[in-house]
Order: C-alpha cells, then sequence, then structure tokens
C-alpha cells in the first residue's frame, strides 16, 4: 500500500498550554514552540506557519537553548528528560545516559532548561523542573543538577536546588521553575523554586544557597539576568495566600543589583490589586529582558481581570500597559494569562508572549500584536497556522452533508465545525459554553440545523447543548426539568446519537438516557454501568450498541437493551461495519485481560490485534477489509506506550504503522470521511488533529 502521508488539519489556534518559545541566535527565521503536554512546533518564517517534529518520547515540553555555535543543534527540556536536535528541532532524541531508568508508571526526571558553557559547548547543565508545574505521580527528582563534559552523551548528578537535606547532592529538592546563568564565565548560576525563592550557586550548580532579602513571598516564577551586568537580576513574583479566606499578598517584579542579595520592588505602573481570591489578584509568572537592549522589558499580569502586557525601557524602574486581552483578534477567549515572554536575540522590536490557548508576536515594539496559531479568514471563520494543542476527544463527518464536519476536543475546543469542506472552522455560537469540552454530537435533521452536543471532562456535566440554527445559538439542556442531571453534576456525557429530530439518545453518567420530544425531556432507560459511547447500524436507525463496564450492549429498537455474550471489557469503544451491519468491532483500552481489537460476527468473538493501547477503530464505508486504529496512553511517565495509527487492508489479518508525518502518536480518535473514503482523520491527545490519505 502507499503510505499515509499525515498533515494537520489546520484547527485555529493552539487552545492548549504553551510552555515555551525560542528565537534562533543563528537565525531570526526560526522559531521552536514547546507546550505542556504538545510538543514541539517549528517554523522556519517567523511564525507564520508551524511544521511538524518527531521523535519525542512524550510530549511534556519545557525550555529550549540552541546551540551557540552549530546552527542546527538545540536542546530541549521536557518531563521526560534532556532531548537534543541536531537538525534544528525537526528530529529529537532523548538523552538521559547517568539518569536513572526510565520509568514506566512516572517520571523520573523532568528537565525545565539545558545551558550550555557558551565557551566550551560540550559543558552542559541540565535543571530538574518544570515551569508549567506539571503534575507527576511518584517521586520524580525535582531539583536535581546534572552535568554532562561531552555534548550530554554522559550525564551526573551533581547537586541539588532547595534541597530537603542540604549538604547532600543527592536529597530530593524543589521544582526549579526557571534558571539563568550569570554572565560567560558559566560558573554562577540562579535558579527559582517556587514556595522557595531565589537560589544561588557560584561553583558550578554544585552547592546552593537562597537569596531572598527583601521579597514579600517566596513565589518566585521566573528571573531574567542582563545580558553584560550578570549581577542585576529580575524576579516575576506570583500571589502569595497562606490560609484560604485570608488576604492574598499580590505579586510583583523585583529587582536586584548585587547578585540576588538583596532586592527592591519594580512595579511603578504594574498592577498591584489584592483581593481574598488568589485569581483575582495580581500575579506575575514571566520576566524577560532584551538581548540587545536590556533596558527594555516585558512582564504580564495573568490574574483573570487583569490580563495585560506591561513594557519598560528604563529597566523596570517604570512599567507602561502596552496591550490587554480586547486588543487582541484570536480565535480563542482565554486571557492574556503570558506565562511565557521570550524577545528575539537580534532585535528588541521582536518578542512572542504565550500562555493558554495562543501565541501572540510583535515585530514593531510592542505596538501591534497577531495571533501566530490561528488568522481568521472570515468574519467568525479561523484556520490554523499548522500548530495546534488541542486534546482531542472525537471528530464526525455529518453523514447527509459531505462539506460539514465537527471536531469535538477538551476545554474551549468543546465544537468547531466546518462547512466548507474542513478549509475553515467556526466555534460554537451563542449560548454555548466558553470551556468544558466537548465529546460528541449528533446530526439530528438533513440540513445540519439541528445538532446535540454532550458538553463536560474530567466527570463533569456540563449539559447537552442543542442547536436548531445550524450553531449559531445554543440552548443547555440539564438539571430536573429535563430530566437530566444538573449541570457541573458529577455526571460525565460522552455519546449522543439521534434517529431523528425526536428521537435521541446520550450516555451521561454511564446510564443511558432517551429522549423522544427532541430534547427537552429525558429520562433513564438503562442504568449501565458505564455506558460511554454509541455506535448507530446505520444513520437513522433505532438499532444501535452501547459501549459498557461489562460489555458491549445492543438494542433493535431503542429500549430493550441486552449485552453481547462474551464481549470483550470494559468496552471502550465500538464500530459497526457500513456495509456489513451484523459484524462489529470492539477495543477495550488498557484492559489487562481483554486490551486489543476484537471482532464479532456470526455470534463469535476474534481478537484481531493483541495492544492494549488500541483505542479506537473505524472501518472503511466502501471497503469492509481497511480497517484502521488509534492507539492513546495517558502523559504521566517518561516514555509514551501509543505507537500512532495501524491499518489492516485484509481485514485485520495483518497490520502496518502508518504515522508519516505524525508530530504526536498517541490519540483516541480515528475516523474516515464517508463521503471521501480515502481521507482519514486522526485525534491526538495534546497535538490536535492530522488528516491523511489511504490510497
Amino acid at each position: 500500500m502507499t503510505a499515509i502521508r499525515w498533515t494537520p488539519l489546520n484547527e485555529p489556534g493552539c487552545g492548549g498550554w504553551l510552555t515555551s518559545v525560542a528565537v534562533s541566535p543563528h537565525n531570526p527565521r526560526h522559531v521552536l514552540l514547546g507546550g505542556d503536554m504538545l510538543g514541539i512546533g517549528l517554523s522556519t518564517d517567523r511564525g507564520d506557519s508551524w511544521q511538524s517534529t518527531f521523535g519525542l518520547p512524550s510530549w511534556e515540553i519545557a525550555d529550549f537553548t540552541f546551540h551557540p555555535t552549530h546552527p542546527r543543534m538545540v536542546w530541549a527540556g521536557t518531563m521526560s528528560g534532556p532531548c537534543l536536535s541536531t537538525d534544528g528541532g525537526r528530529h529529537w532524541r532523548l538523552m538521559r545516559n547517568g539518569f536513572p531508568p526510565t520509568s514506566d508508571w512516572h517520571y523520573s526526571a523532568p528537565i525545565q532548561k539545558v545551558l550550555i558553557n557558551p565557551r566550551y559547548p560540550d559543558h552542559l547543565i541540565a535543571f530538574g523542573g518544570s515551569h508549567r508545574q506539571w503534575h507527576s505521580p511518584g517521586e520524580p527528582l525535582w531539583g536535581a543538577v546534572w552535568e554532562s563534559k561531552d555534548g550530554g552523551n554522559r550525564w551526573r548528578r551533581i547537586g541539588t536546588v532547595a534541597a530537603r537535606h542540604p549538604g547532600n547532592s543527592q536529597s530530593p529538592g524543589g521544582n526549579i521553575v526557571a534558571v539563568e546563568a550569570a554572565g560567560r564565565t558559566f560558573t554562577t548560576f540562579y535558579a527559582v523554586v517556587p514556595g522557595a525563592g531565589v537560589f544561588v550557586s557560584t561553583d558550578g550548580g554544585r552547592t546552593w544557597q537562597p537569596r531572598n532579602n527583601g521579597l514579600p513571598h517566596l513565589q518566585v516564577m521566573d528571573i531574567a539576568v542582563h545580558p553584560r551586568a550578570p549581577h542585576r537580576l529580575w524576579v516575576a513574583l506570583s500571589n502569595y495566600q497562606a490560609q484560604p479566606g485570608q488576604p492574598v499578598l499580590p505579586g510583583g517584579i523585583y529587582r536586584s543589583e548585587d547578585g540576588g542579595r538583596h532586592w527592591k520592588p519594580s512595579v511603578n505602573g504594574l498592577s498591584t490589586k489584592n483581593t481574598t481570591d488568589p485569581n483575582l489578584t495580581a500575579r506575575y509568572e514571566a520576566i524577560a529582558v532584551a538581548p540587545t537592549q536590556p533596558d527594555i522589558l516585558l512582564t504580564a499580569d495573568t490574574a483573570w481581570d487583569g490580563s495585560t502586557l506591561y513594557r519598560s525601557a528604563d529597566g523596570g524602574a517604570s512599567w507602561q500597559a502596552i496591550l490587554r486581552r480586547q486588543d487582541v483578534d484570536c480565535a480563542y477567549p482565554a486571557g492574556l494569562g503570558a506565562t511565557v515572554i521570550e524577545f528575539a536575540p537580534h532585535s528588541a522590536n521582536i518578542a512572542f508572549v504565550a500562555g493558554s490557548e495562543y501565541v501572540l508576536r510583535t515585530r514593531d515594539a510592542g505596538k501591534t500584536w497577531i495571533d501566530v496559531t490561528a488568522k481568521r479568514v472570515a468574519a467568525n471563520s479561523w484556520r490554523g497556522r499548522g500548530f495546534s494543542g488541542l486534546c482531542c476527544v472525537n471528530f464526525r463527518f455529518n453523514p447527509r452533508n459531505s462539506r460539514h464536519a465537527v471536531l469535538l476536543a477538551m476545554d474551549h475546543g468543546n465544537f468547531w465545525q466546518s462547512r466548507d469542506g474542513l478549509r475553515s472552522w467556526t466555534w460554537g455560537g451563542d449560548g454555548m459554553p466558553l470551556w468544558g469540552g466537548g465529546n460528541d454530537v449528533a446530526f439530528a435533521d438533513d440540513t445540519g440545523n439541528l445538532m446535540f452536543v454532550t458538553l463536560g471532562q474530567f466527570g463533569n456535566f456540563e449539559g447537552i447543548a442543542r442547536s436548531t440554527d445550524g450553531g449559531r445559538s445554543w440552548t443547555i439542556l440539564a438539571g430536573t426539568s429535563h430530566g437530566l442531571p444538573e449541570r457541573y453534576d458529577r455526571a460525565q456525557p460522552l455519546g449522543i446519537y439521534a434517529a431523528s429530530p425526536r428521537e435521541v439518545w446520550a450516555t451521561v453518567g454511564g446510564k443511558l438516557y432517551c429522549s423522544s420530544d427532541g430534547g427537552d425531556h429525558w429520562q433513564v432507560i438503562h442504568e449501565g454501568p458505564g455506558f460511554s459511547w454509541i455506535a448507530p447500524v446505520s444513520p437513522g436507525a433505532r438499532a444501535f450498541y452501547v459501549c459498557g463496564e461489562s460489555g458491549v450492549w445492543f438494542t433493535s429498537s431503542g429500549r430493550e437493551l441486552k449485552l453481547v455474550e462474551g464481549s470483550p471489557k470494559p468496552c471502550t469503544w465500538v464500530a459497526v461495519d457500513p456495509l456489513f451491519p451484523e459484524r462489529i468491532y470492539v477495543t477495550a483500552w488498557r484492559s489487562a485481560e481483554y486490551g486489543g481489537l476484537w471482532r464479532y460476527e456470526s455470534g463469535k468473538w476474534s481478537r484481531l490485534r493483541d495492544d492494549r493501547y488500541i483505542a479506537r477503530v473505524a472501518v472503511c464505508p466502501t471497503n469492509p477489509k481497511r480497517l484502521a486504529v488509534s492507539t492513546s496512553d495517558h502523559p504521566y511517565h517518561d516514555t509514551c506506550f501509543a505507537t500512532g495509527v495501524w491499518v489492516s487492508s485484509d481485514g485485520g489479518s495483518t497490520w502496518t504503522q502508518q504515522n508519516e508525518g505524525l508530530a504526536c502518536l498517541r490519540g483516541d480518535v480515528i475516523a474516515f470521511n464517508p463521503h471521501d473514503p480515502t481521507q482519514l482523520v486522526f485525534g491526538t491527545m495534546g497535538r490536535g488533529f492530522f488528516i491523511g490519505r489511504w490510497r
């Protein structure tokens, strides 16, 4: 078969949390972008478009460091350890010889940043942490300081920042969220740990002392060093609340002229608002100094009602607000919570700021900004630029309209639709919640005007959204008046299916609900347990299958359900062969006993593929021998077990891996286009959607 070549779907915006931006000191057109579970994007046109990157062991990214003399060599800190690229960031490999063995159950040795000795570039220091403060089970080696003298081929641990047991280089330490070297000697380093403050090492990273005199609290989130006066420092402080209900101490910017021995506030012109709510109290999580003009600084208040970017032209003596959220044209609604700020090494006029959902760039010293993850193509329509950070949940083609499709993802990815054959995308509409995630959509009429969407994530019920005008406006169905759980109850909704404009079924809280009046009223018709996704035998049929904890269930009438005898459990996805509806395919994701892909035909179950990380399966609408499966894994250990997309041309007897062009290999979503069966969509967990052609 011809290899499937995957390309980004180009849904708009990022939609996930950004953790780093880096502009190459060798080429201002060369930019790297990283996210908390989004992997890495590569741009060769200053961020106007983004290319996929490959080879990462997992996709939880921290900060970048370009080699001082080799333009194509760059390091990335990741939750899996230090990663190296020798082709400018397109391909990566994990470099942790000397680190503890990788763990299948947690992140063993996360790295926030690798620093390179400018005089002896084979001399590296790597620092254990995560500015995103990413969660991990177990005991990661937070605060660990690692040294390599051979370009990263071998590492040894030499120290610990914020050590619980001072004097012991192997002691557990604190989460290093930012680190900088002072000058070119590569002996003095500054590191910050939230809750512990600022630390300095003057012996190459072996020992560390706190330097917090003058700081109002220790919730330090970032540090910047003057490029020519290494004793001049700035730190960004978040806010601090000792106990819930007590006043919150605001954050701010503080400056030191003596290497951190003394700190003074640098807040003239900044918001210092304080309340009893940390989300509404001024907080600063990033500070950047322009390498070419170090009196120019940028920072941002990330409080929910702050959302303001500030610029200083006098080294922090005064600040001016230069950007507020309402001034920016973005596809996503998040506030201007800039937790990442980066100047271009060549010009103080060029800078990037990022947080959740989008990345902004200025090329005129902050006078104007554009979103480099999306571009508006019509009044309410957007198209992406190649880097999406969506955690994808579902993708549905409207079976009655070849130009209409809907993607569903977590957070603000809850509902985006295209009505021009996947060329541009429009979000939700009036009444659709801004966040909370979407799971499934039912196209309930021939026009695409009547749609139902299940909303909610992390076990919460956000309601069932109904639109009668093609998505321009929505009504949220929830509560006892509709026969449904109340909004925000612990009752995760997942699958939804409409046989007609009036007959609709949905799974909510593991139960199967039915409405016979177009969604106005619902009743439970089966208690489950653990009902999730629904697969009709054909569009409009009242016969369908439902996934459940005890296996796959079937109803021929939309009312009475029967467990299919011997089915794998839990059933996590079911697909019906469009040409032979008596044949179904079932997955049991991560089930120790039943994991893999199963086929049910003529009363018999057959296991077609023994891979417990298979998440979903799709059947070609015109050739039943063509099957495609997605594999997925959670993001909380060193190396991902998901292996991307596998396809079979012989009904599941043999399989080939088809990952060319995929920037992320973990993903739940796999779907054939019923109107163009050569087209496939794969939805990743953290890197958005991709499309490919199976010729």
